[in-house]
């Protein structure tokens, strides 16, 4: 399914299967931020959220995630 994915203000066209398979993006917590909002998504149209992770660090990242479907 063709998705569009809005992340921290940045737009792009994605699929289910790229987010499962977490090629996305090149940043690990992003990939894992999309997918933990598909599966938020469910069987509904379009979902918006924010996720926040803590890398290896401990330091803060937080993402603003929406998708919706095309």
């Amino acid at each position: 399914m063709k998705l569009r994915a809005i992340v921290n203000g940045v737009s792009f066209y994605t699929n289910t299967t790229a987010i499962k398979k977490r090629k996305v993006g090149d940043f690990d917590l992003v990939n894992a931020a999309l997918y933990y909002a598909l599966e938020l998504k469910g069987t509904h149209a379009g979902i918006g959220t924010t996720v926040h992770y803590y890398d290896h660090q401990m330091k803060k990242h937080t993402f603003d995630v929406q998708l919706s479907e095309v």
